[in-house]
């Protein structure tokens, strides 16, 4: 015998479903939502990032391109900055952002989970709120040492445990987990700020040993 689901039941499962497909999607936007600056404090971040012009970044984990806006205009007309990510809609997302904004100096990436697929050597690795999301993390870092140029950085913010919710979803990560890690895969700390309440902010580069 064969049992059907409540009316009821059906409703509230199709809802559940069309959230989901829907729910990357809205998170992208969601991320770059303007209300976002008065937190995050997007033009302090770069600032103390000291990015020379026509340099190359990578902003790994890009999401809908919040920061790589930012990026892409402190890097100048004669810079690149490549906006990586693993997912599909992210990366359409900021191929649309390229059209409506004119930015020719911004280069969707849809990388792999183990490998960002730098297409060449950058100075500056970015990455906000992505750290916790990276298996393996020692080891994938290790390997990215051989994508930075000579004196390469590697900038790393990501949110304080302290907050219920990411806490409750794993989207946090001690700051000196990430210090320990980034020592462990060949890196040593250049530069720590405490610019953000809700995140710390990490700047490595490759230890000459």
């Amino acid at each position: 015998m064969h049992h059907q689901l409540p009316r009821k039941s059906l409703g509230v499962l199709l809802v559940v479903v069309l959230s989901l497909i829907g729910c990357t999607e809205w998170t992208y936007h969601r991320l770059n939502d303007p209300s976002r600056d008065v937190w995050q404090k997007p033009q302090g971040v770069v600032e103390k990032l000291s990015i020379a012009r026509g340099s190359r970044v990578a902003d790994l984990g890009a999401g809908g391109g919040y920061f790589t806006w930012h990026l892409a205009k402190a890097v100048g007309a004669r810079g690149t900055v490549y906006a990586i990510d693993i997912e599909e809609r992210a990366i359409n997302m900021i191929f649309k952002e390229m059209v409506t904004r004119g930015t020719p100096n911004v280069r969707p990436v849809r990388a792999e989970p183990h490998d960002p697929r730098l297409p060449e050597p950058v100075d500056l690795v970015f990455s906000c709120d992505t750290y916790h999301y990276i298996n393996d993390r020692v080891a994938y870092f290790r390997s990215l040492a051989s994508s930075l140029r000579p004196g390469g950085r590697v900038a790393i913010l990501d949110f304080h445990p302290r907050r219920f919710m990411f806490s409750l979803f794993g989207h946090r990560i001690e700051k000196e987990e990430v210090r320990r890690e980034m020592e462990d895969a060949g890196y040593l700390l250049v530069d720590d700020y405490d610019l953000i309440d809700r995140q710390h902010f990490q700047i490595f580069a490759k230890s000459d040993g």
